[in-house]
């Protein structure tokens, strides 16, 4: 999991890195019954680095944001990040289910937001359940919407990203889509 949003890290790389932490007793890995690799939790030292990695968060987007090119954009990374960002309760009540789709990669997989029991689940294969509703955009529209470059308003105006679906879902879209935390601290934020 770790690897797939990192995909220019090698494997070795990243199983050294991994091994330093559990060495440093910043995670420990613990192994999963039946399955091969292990999970990676926290320590108590290792929370204590949240703070600081809050402030390099919002050092990053302050001051390197703008020079994030085009190859350095991924698919898996921001879907993975909006689906943990977005305001469940904001949303009604029951299931729900959201369908995204890139328009400029059609070979990466329609990607589902599964709301269900108050949490959010992303995966790759249509549950067959009915969709609430779909948004489809370019990954860098859909980036640049999630690091509060863009409102989501002024790129549906703009034709830039379609949502189409129930009302109770379009109408509200701004107060559930999910957009970095960090977004605030962005210099060029328009706001949601």
């Amino acid at each position: 999991e770790i690897q797939s949003h990192l995909p220019r890290l090698s494997p070795s790389l990243l199983k050294t890195r991994l091994r330093l932490l559990e060495e440093q007793g910043i995670l420990v890995r613990k192994q999963v019954a039946g399955q091969r690799g292990g999970t990676y939790h926290l320590t108590p030292k290792g929370r204590a680095l949240e703070p600081i990695l809050s402030e390099l968060g919002k050092w990053g987007m302050y001051w390197v944001h703008d020079h994030i090119g085009d190859e350095e954009l991924n698919a898996t990374t921001l879907m993975r990040d909006i689906t943990a960002a977005i305001r469940i309760e904001e949303l009604p009540s029951g299931n729900s289910l959201i369908q995204f789709k890139f328009a400029d990669l059609p070979d990466f997989p329609r990607q589902f937001v599964r709301i269900r029991d108050g949490a959010a689940e992303l995966c790759e294969v249509d549950t067959g359940h009915e969709v609430d509703v779909y948004i489809t955009g370019s990954l860098k529209i859909l980036t640049r919407i999630w690091y509060g470059d863009i409102r989501l308003g002024v790129a549906q105006k703009a034709g830039d990203l379609k949502v189409v679906g129930r009302a109770e879902y379009t109408r509200r879209l701004s107060s559930w889509f999910g957009i970095s935390d960090y977004s605030n601290y962005n210099r060029n934020f328009t706001g949601r």
